[in-house]
């Protein structure tokens, strides 16, 4: 396997070229990655942001390790010539599935060692390709994986949202034990091979406020968590809960437990994002192969100004990097 990074192109219109061109520029990406994208318009963006770049387009993965000191290495794949940032664009979606396919059709044939996916606008692509919901869901079908975790990850922790990208109101009816045992193990043995700890501990929070305050003010707690809990304890899992979400992420939890698996979105990702919003990676847990990504959107209101931080970009690849070393 080369010790190679697979990097999607993400939204052409959001600020997905400007970030990898300043992670590339940095020089503080440990191993050499790639970018699945086209040249003419990374070039035109390089422009814009009045920034010299070498570009060297490639057809093979050993083509990247060669010239990456010197050059930004891009697999060619053509989007719309009419493509402007800040306006994204629907004719772009074969393109920019394209890119991921291409990139998860790489790692999973062991060319590269992982992949990093540049964020995307789910309603975008959701109006040429029905249902689509995300990229976790996305790599979990073409990987054929039976259970995927959405893990954030920052020095601080590590927090997992059981449910992923789901309106509110359909949350509480996603909360089952199927769901719960199958994502907690994923996640217990995630922290095993990927971070390589030994003896995990993983706390669960509640749904409800207080944790249900013993059925007052919901009963998921006790009819399915806890219940739930009880069943992987017995199966060796250190795992502990339901807590009351507003007091877990206090500073002696973080100290106890390596995971938190929370039950919703926004109840994982708020504290994620509060504990370390530019250095948090997204990392698909689950996966038979590697990937990662930054924390972050596809920032559309600021693409044409030229000011975003490549900072969780850099994280992203080195995460990736990192997580190979353990894993390979």
């Amino acid at each position: 396997m080369k010790k190679v990074i697979a990097l999607t192109m993400g939204d052409p219109s959001g600020i997905s070229t400007e970030i990898t061109i300043k992670a590339w520029k940095s020089k503080k990406v440990k191993n050499p990655f790639f970018l699945i994208h086209d040249p003419d318009y990374v070039k035109n963006v390089a422009k814009k942001m009045g920034t010299s770049l070498n570009i060297r387009v490639i057809s093979s993965v050993d083509e990247a390790s060669k010239y990456f000191s010197k050059s930004l290495p891009i697999m060619p794949i053509e989007i719309s010539k009419k493509t402007k940032l800040g306006k994204p664009d629907k004719s772009n979606v074969e393109s920019i599935l394209k890119s991921i396919n291409l990139a998860v059709d790489l790692v999973k044939k062991k060319q590269v060692t992982a992949i990093v996916t540049n964020p995307i606008c789910k309603d975008t692509i959701s109006l040429k390709k029905k249902n689509f919901s995300g990229h976790t869901e996305y790599l979990q079908k073409k990987d054929k994986s039976k259970s995927c975790a959405m893990m954030m990850v920052n020095k601080y922790t590590k927090i997992i949202p059981l449910t992923t990208h789901l309106p509110l109101k359909d949350v509480s009816k996603n909360i089952n034990f199927k769901k719960i045992n199958n994502v907690a193990k994923v996640i217990n043995h995630s922290l095993k091979k990927d971070f390589r700890i030994k003896k995990p501990k993983i706390a669960v929070s509640g749904l409800n406020p207080h944790s249900g305050d013993g059925g007052l003010l919901g009963n998921e707690e006790k009819k399915i968590i806890h219940p739930t809990i009880i069943k992987l304890r017995a199966q060796k899992i250190d795992i502990n809960g339901p807590f009351a979400a507003d007091s877990l992420f206090r500073k002696h939890n973080l100290e106890s437990y390596d995971a938190f698996l929370c039950m919703y979105h926004d109840q994982a990702l708020i504290p994620a994002k509060l504990l370390s919003f530019e250095k948090t990676v997204n990392y698909t847990a689950g996966l038979s192969f590697i990937r990662t990504s930054p924390d972050h959107g596809t920032g559309f209101d600021i693409s044409n100004k030229f000011l975003a931080s490549c900072t969780s970009l850099v994280e992203a690849i080195n995460m990736a990097s990192k997580i190979a070393g353990k894993r390979y």
